[in-house]
Order: structure tokens, then sequence, then C-alpha cells
């Protein structure tokens, strides 16, 4: 009986949706003060450079960088001081000047109470009404962790009003899209930034074939970046969005014997 009432009310809900209901463009005028958390240096860039670049234009924007960018062991020794000051110089790219780090260990990020601490610090004193963060249903494991150790905070200051998810190692269900069409040539430059991480992937190829297919949803010969977006306060999915990102993680680890 129950699966029956379930099944009606999904077709019902599948009835009332429009034939083609596309992810709403992002008014980024209704953003007064930003807050961006990167794990790593380029994540920042990655997910949304482009809209960074716009939100630098008319408000201010703070990108903090969680981890230490130190590669987890697949870097030299070095790599985590020079990722940083790669770091600084790909945000001044997209006209941003206001960012700190968080030096968490790359690849190994647990939280703590101090962190806690610290990040209720920042955004009590920033006072952000917008708050970017790693998609959850992401494949790194350090962008899991860190979006679900982050949204609870988030949650919990009085001025966070919206939470932008954005992505990087896997899709999100995007409720919404960004037109970064005439901002791609900074997010290319400041990709560029990167030097250190470039030889692990293509990753200008990536973001340029994402950012066409997120277009899309515009029309034609527009390029655009993608948010799962949700009231800070009284509403959201999170918890069920995780709950099945780790179920399908874990269909994805190796098999033990």
């Amino acid at each position: 009986m129950l699966s029956f009432l379930r099944t009606r009310r999904i077709r019902r809900q599948l009835a009332a949706l429009d034939a083609c209901p596309l992810p709403l463009p992002l008014d980024l005028t209704q953003a007064r003060k930003v807050l961006v958390f990167a794990p790593h240096p380029d994540d920042e860039t990655l997910g949304c450079g482009g809209t960074l670049a716009r939100l630098a234009l008319h408000c201010p924007v703070k990108v903090v960088l969680v981890t230490d960018g130190s590669g987890a062991g697949g870097l030299p020794p070095e790599a985590g001081a020079v990722r940083q000051v790669e770091f600084g110089r790909a945000l001044a790219a997209l006209g941003v000047t206001d960012s700190m780090q968080l030096n968490q260990p790359d690849g190994g990020f647990q939280g703590s109470p101090e962190l806690a601490l610290q990040v209720r610090t920042l955004l009590e004193d920033y006072r952000p009404d917008w708050v970017f963060l790693p998609s959850p249903l992401d494949y790194h494991r350090d962008h899991v962790r860190i979006a679900a150790f982050l949204k609870p905070l988030c949650c919990q200051s009085s001025s966070v009003e919206q939470l932008l998810f954005y992505e990087i190692w896997a899709p999100v269900p995007a409720t919404h899209v960004v037109d970064i069409t005439e901002q791609v040539s900074r997010k290319q430059a400041a990709l560029a930034e990167h030097a250190t991480a470039m030889p692990c992937g293509d990753y200008q190829r990536a973001m340029d074939g994402l950012n066409r297919y997120r277009g899309l949803y515009l029309g034609r010969d527009r390029l655009a970046e993608a948010f799962w977006v949700e009231p800070a306060k009284g509403g959201g999915v999170f918890s069920q969005v995780q709950a099945m990102a780790l179920q399908l993680l874990a269909t994805l680890l190796p098999k033990c014997p």
C-alpha cells in the first residue's frame, strides 16, 4: 500500500513538471558579501572562477583556502608553499583581492573543534550573506568532508542566507547557472596561474567542456557555471544528497577479497 501511494505521489510530481525544467539564471545582484571556501588551490577557479570575477565587480568577495595544497604526497615537498602563491595570483586574475588560508592537511581533511571555532569567528566577523561550498556529490574525499564540516557552521551563522554548491569532479544537480561568456578569458588566465597542478590533468580543456555544456541552458554560444543553490535556513536536501553521495563513493571503492 505504501509503495502504491509513493508511486502515485511521484507520478503527480512528474506530471507537474514543465517539459524541460532548466536551471534558472542566478541573479548576482542579490549578493551583498560573498565568502568562498576552496578545498585546494585551483578549486576556486575551476568551480566558480567566472562567477567570482562577475561578483567582484559589485560586492566584496573573500576566498578561503582550506588545505595547505601540498598534494597529499603526490607533489614535491615544497609544492604547498608554491601553490599557495599561485592561489593568490589566480585570485588577482579574477579581480579578487581578499583571501585567507586555513592550512589543513591536503588529502586528509578531518576538521576539529579548533577549526570550527576559527570558521565561526570568520563568519561572525565577515558576515557574508552568500557562501560558496564544494559539492557533497564530488568524487574527491576532501571536498565531501569539507562540505559536510562547513555546511552546518554556515547555517548557524546569522548572516548567511544562501549556500551555493559548485562542481569540480562531479556535476551538481544544478538549480541555477551563471553566464560567464565574457569572463572566460579571465578564468583561463587564473587557471594558468596554477602551474604546479596543470601537469596532473588537462584542466583547461575539461573546464572549457563543462562550461560549454552548462552554457546550453542559456542558448547558443554561451558558457556558464552551474550551482546547486539552497537557503541556509529552513530547508534544503543536503543531508539526503550527502548520504546518496557517500553510498555512491562506497560502491566505487575497491572491494576487499
